[in-house]
């Protein structure tokens, strides 16, 4: 045995399992602590990332309906707004032909108007040059006696004139 103790490998081997011996006693617990420590570390960011991780589902949940909802309301605003302007356009075609309808009556009503002064200018003018040639025969073939009469005759006529209203031409 002696013989035994001498070898080397005998002795590190003898000290090596008196080391894991050891070391199985005394360092189990404090390891098997710190390794239960590191597994509860583990434990409590596996929770928290599975908390986050639900979170964040319900986050994109949460944005993709609001999304959703973003979009039909972007299309009722859209769908309005074509609404709407179709609505201006109709009024506004609506709009231009009473106002084209306006300007005609009033155009139409111009041209009456211009067309009534128009036979008003030439009825005077008729009136004037009818005047004009009575007169002037009744100048070149009335004889003083005759135009005395007429003018006597005019004066008599004056009071009945007056009496009577003048007729619209």
């Amino acid at each position: 045995m002696n013989q035994m103790m001498q070898d080397p490998m005998v002795i590190y081997g003898i000290s090596f399992t008196l080391f894991i011996v050891l070391a199985f006693i005394f360092g189990r617990k404090p390891v098997l602590a710190w390794i239960d420590g590191e597994i509860t570390k583990i434990r409590v960011e596996l929770d928290t990332a599975r908390q986050l991780r639900a979170e964040a589902e319900a986050t994109l949940a949460d944005c993709k309906e609001k999304q959703a909802r973003a979009e039909i309301e972007a299309r009722m605003i859209i769908d309005m707004a074509k609404r709407e302007a179709q609505d201006l356009r109709k009024q506004a075609e609506a709009d231009l032909v009473a106002s084209m309808a306006r300007h005609g009556q009033l155009a139409a009503e111009r041209i009456r108007m211009f067309k009534e002064e128009a036979l008003a200018e030439v009825r005077n003018a008729g009136i004037n040059a009818a005047m004009k040639m009575a007169r002037t025969a009744l100048v070149d073939n009335m004889s003083d006696v005759d135009a005395a009469k007429l003018i006597d005759r005019a004066i008599g006529d004056i009071p009945t004139l007056k009496s009577e209203k003048p007729k619209a031409a």
